[in-house]
């Protein structure tokens, strides 16, 4: 009889290390797509697949067969038992095996033989699975599990290396007066954040602000005393982007922009007006307005919207908090 087995219980630790990866939402890679072909012609299977497991779900990085999904839900996926057991699994025949009674996928699926073996981190969490599966029952003729888990060290090795890859391409990401992420990095947590939505159905909120009337800083102080504002700003903003997936930018100029993926409406706008009242307290000179100040245009992407169109709502929003007199937030 099936039974959802329960997480690691090292499983905060394990989600730390797979996070810490950012390999979830991800396009396709060649590396990742050549190990599932590899495995797929060594174990003669109909499919193979490199997925990787979150608190909520598990995602395919690669897989070489269009009839598995790109998601399946943590407690419907079978994988879920290598992930919590930390050990290979190989079954015959799924839909003969009593210990899957009652499972809530595998009966109906085309498949019958599976194989998997744990993907770890570098710290030793099993952050997903490698695994074949067949049509047939039974295994291939002269099956060892030896060439896929050798194929899963492989992958587990191009993670790490995608990480340490990650902090370069972060220190190149980075916006070099004020610390912050540049508009580079912007645009692509940005478009990762629309996957993401896309594939959790969570919410993701988008805020664009810019410091109004900065242009009287720089012609009355000079820009040095503008890149001053610019940095100090920086750093009054960054703060909010209190959670792992939230990220703080400046996009160009004056201008600066917050991913915040997970949140709703009511939480972005919250945010926006927690900036708003923050500022106002924080009292940052401005040479002819006294204070600095900063309008916010904020839109929740919605369902079936594309990324163009989110963006495009946020930045009228923005337009229309300093139409509206600036030092405001208005909604797309």
């Amino acid at each position: 009889m099936w039974i959802t087995p329960p997480p690691p219980t090292s499983e905060g630790e394990r989600l730390a290390e797979l996070h810490g990866y950012e390999v979830l939402d991800t396009a396709a890679e060649e590396r990742f797509d050549r190990i599932t072909r590899i495995a797929t012609h060594v174990y003669s299977a109909d499919v193979a697949f490199l997925s990787v497991m979150d608190s909520n779900q598990q995602w395919m990085k690669s897989k070489t067969s269009h009839l598995l999904g790109d998601v399946i839900q943590r407690d419907r996926s079978l994988c879920t038992v290598v992930v919590s057991t930390g050990t290979e699994l190989v079954i015959d025949d799924m839909r003969t095996a009593p210990e899957l009674e009652g499972h809530p996928t595998v009966r109906q699926a085309p498949w019958r033989f599976y194989a998997s073996v744990p993907l770890r981190g570098e710290a030793g969490h099993v952050i997903g699975t490698l695994c074949v599966m067949r049509s047939e029952p039974g295994p291939p003729a002269g099956f060892k599990i030896d060439v896929l888990r050798d194929l899963a060290a492989i992958s587990s090795h191009e993670l790490t290396l995608s990480r340490q890859n990650s902090e370069l391409h972060r220190l190149t990401n980075t916006d070099a007066l004020t610390g912050l992420a540049n508009r580079r990095m912007f645009d692509e947590e940005f478009l990762r954040a629309w996957r993401r939505s896309r594939r959790t159905g969570e919410p993701a909120s988008l805020l664009l602000l810019d410091l109004d009337r900065f242009k009287e800083v720089n012609d009355g102080l000079g820009h040095q005393a503008g890149d001053r504002a610019l940095v100090d700003f920086a750093r009054f903003l960054e703060p909010f982007g209190r959670r792992p997936d939230d990220l703080v930018a400046r996009v160009g100029g004056e201008e600066f922009g917050f991913v915040l993926a997970g949140a709703d409406a009511d939480g972005a706008i919250g945010i926006a007006d927690a900036i708003i009242r923050a500022l106002d307290t924080a009292a940052l000179p401005h040479p002819t307005r006294r204070l600095m100040t900063t309008s916010i245009g904020m839109a929740t992407l919605r369902d079936d919207e594309d990324h163009s169109s989110w963006w495009r709502r946020a930045d009228a929003a923005l337009y229309d908090a300093k139409a509206a007199g600036r030092a405001t937030v208005r909604v797309g």
